[in-house]
């Protein structure tokens, strides 16, 4: 194995003598190194305490997670310490987290499968139909309206009519909404809408028309739903191909950002949130457009000094601010900048 592709994390493990301090060595590392990322990636992705006193199901499953992936790091981690021919690990924390983000990512898709297929289905449509539109506004939230409306910057957006109205305007429209094209009836959502619409607003609207509830909604013995998630998984297609687009996507936002001064970058990624309050960030890692170090290089961080505040992210204007020597508003200012550069340099993407 060429020790020097390693990440510095792991030397020792790798170079003890015996299994005694290998085990001494790897039970540091997962307490000083993996242990912080993997809570910090649960905590974030799944909305929870990761508390033991806390019984709700959903901190429960979280921290079977946590130690799931705790588990599987440590069984690849000895086949590192003993294979050879077995590729290094050259950023470890950003391993780790790939882990925990995908560890979490399964667990919310067995949670409500049909959902998930739904959502990539329309964001490809969004995105790929000429007569839509598809954008994220200036605090990160995806946005979705007709591309003729969207490209209109004169024409006024009628006042949106209540989700009771809106559905009563569809049913009277469409002979039977959960069976019509999906293409047509976000057409038709839009339309009657009036205006553009949050991407899981309309996920969630489209849902509710199809009869799609998340599993927590239905019984145990829901047969239908059952089978409904089965035939939703049956095509996996478009789910692939949403995520190939979006990885592309991310990659040509990546290099977008490399462009961008050094404090607009700083105040944008450190504070990179979704339309949830997300970290957004982590993304990054995950789906392999750019590792913690190279994270670390766009920002100006030393890497060590940015995998200390990987877990504090996102950060508030106040740190961001303190750090640059400059005033909150300032901070806001220079983010507000980075995202309308951005904006105009992915508009055409």
């Amino acid at each position: 194995m060429a020790i020097r592709e390693l990440d510095d994390i792991l030397l020792p493990l790798v170079e003890a003598g015996d299994t005694d301090e290998a085990d001494t060595r790897l039970a540091a590392v997962l307490a000083e190194h993996a242990a912080p990322v993997i809570r910090g990636v649960v905590k974030n992705k799944l909305r929870v305490s990761l508390s033991p006193a806390d019984g709700s199901a959903a901190n429960q499953d979280a921290l079977e997670i946590a130690s799931d992936v705790q588990a599987a790091l440590v069984t690849e981690l000895r086949r590192l310490r003993s294979a050879d021919e077995r590729e290094p690990i050259s950023d470890f924390r950003g391993y780790v987290a790939v882990l925990a983000f995908h560890a979490c990512y399964r667990y919310l898709r067995r949670r409500n499968p049909a959902r998930h297929s739904l959502k990539s289905k329309i964001r490809y449509i969004l995105s790929h139909a000429p007569e839509f539109a598809l954008w994220q506004d200036a605090n990160g939230a995806w946005l979705c309206d007709s591309a003729a409306r969207r490209r209109s910057l004169t024409q006024a957006a009628r006042a949106r009519p209540s989700d009771e109205a809106l559905s009563a305007r569809l049913l009277s429209r469409l002979t039977d909404p959960a069976s019509t094209d999906l293409t047509d009836l976000l057409a038709a959502i839009l339309e009657e809408a009036g205006g553009a619409m949050e991407l899981d607003e309309m996920v969630s609207f489209v849902a509710a028309l199809q009869g799609i509830r998340p599993i927590a909604e239905q019984g145990e013995g829901d047969a239908e739903g059952e089978d409904r998630q089965r035939q939703e998984l049956a095509d996996p297609r478009a789910d692939v191909a949403a995520e190939v687009d979006h990885r592309l996507y991310l990659a040509h936002l990546w290099r977008e950002i490399g462009e961008l001064p050094p404090r607009q970058r700083l105040a944008l990624l450190l504070n990179l949130r979704d339309a949830q309050g997300r970290d957004v960030i982590a993304l990054l890692p995950i789906t392999g457009v750019a590792s913690l170090r190279q994270i670390a290089d766009v920002l100006g961080i030393p890497a060590e000094e940015f995998a200390a505040l990987w877990n504090d992210l996102p950060m508030d204007d106040a740190r961001i601010a303190e750090r640059l020597g400059i005033t909150r508003q300032q901070v806001i200012n220079l983010r507000k900048s980075a995202r309308e550069r951005l904006m105009r340099r992915m508009k055409y993407h």
